[in-house]
């Protein structure tokens, strides 16, 4: 909470299931999505129903611990279910026999607060705007891409392409994809190899004299 603060971001720490709660984070106004991820779907559903009650535009995501709730969650009004242990099997199937991907990826699952997935901005000027993903030692700097998300549509051509709204997600993309500016990168590993990578975005950012 303190750290999205810094970043400038409102954090209420309360009770999301409650009508007063939801209605101070703008879910009438400011708000544009409600993510629904706690550990609990009893918790998910509730928060969903609640959500769409208040508002029957703002889109939904929610998350799905059991399959067998699911189709509660999208009855409840969740525009989309996201069912985060198919996920890591299907990232585990993929990643499986790259060493710092594997520890990334058991370090999510088994929740150590030092494993945390982030996304990373590709900086108009920036050391990795223009760079191919093979030119960008992932193994050396201790993460894992997981995808790159992005309105380019010059991207389009990629396999493992899954469209959000006005955007494309696009799943372990080709080492020959290349980067452009307002790209995000979905990345998993340690909190300080992340920061670190990002301190170095911003920096060669500034140093070329580029404004976001």
């Amino acid at each position: 909470a303190l750290k999205a603060r810094r970043l400038g971001y409102l954090v209420i720490h309360a009770d999301a299931s409650k009508n007063e709660v939801l209605i101070n984070a703008g879910i009438n106004n400011r708000a544009t999505a409600v993510l629904c991820t706690t550990g609990d779907d009893v918790v998910n559903v509730y928060i969903t129903l609640t959500s769409r009650h208040l508002n029957p535009n703002i889109r939904i995501i929610s998350r799905a611990n059991n399959q067998d709730n699911v189709k509660k969650l999208y009855q409840a009004g969740a525009d989309n279910v996201i069912q985060p242990f198919e996920i890591a099997a299907m990232v585990v199937a993929e990643y499986i026999g790259q060493p710092v991907a594997f520890e990334a990826i058991l370090g999510i699952i088994r929740e150590e607060k030092q494993f945390i997935m982030e996304t990373l901005c590709v900086d108009t000027g920036s050391i990795i705007d223009g760079l191919k993903i093979s030119e960008i030692d992932f193994n050396r700097r201790k993460l894992m891409l997981v995808g790159v998300i992005s309105a380019n549509p010059v991207h389009r051509k990629h396999k493992n392409s899954y469209k959000v709204k006005n955007q494309h997600f696009y799943f372990n993309p080709e080492q020959f994809f290349v980067l452009r500016a307002d790209d995000l990168l979905v990345v998993l590993g340690r909190d300080v190899a992340i920061d670190y990578f990002r301190d170095q975005i911003e920096k060669s950012r500034l140093k070329n004299g580029r404004e976001r």
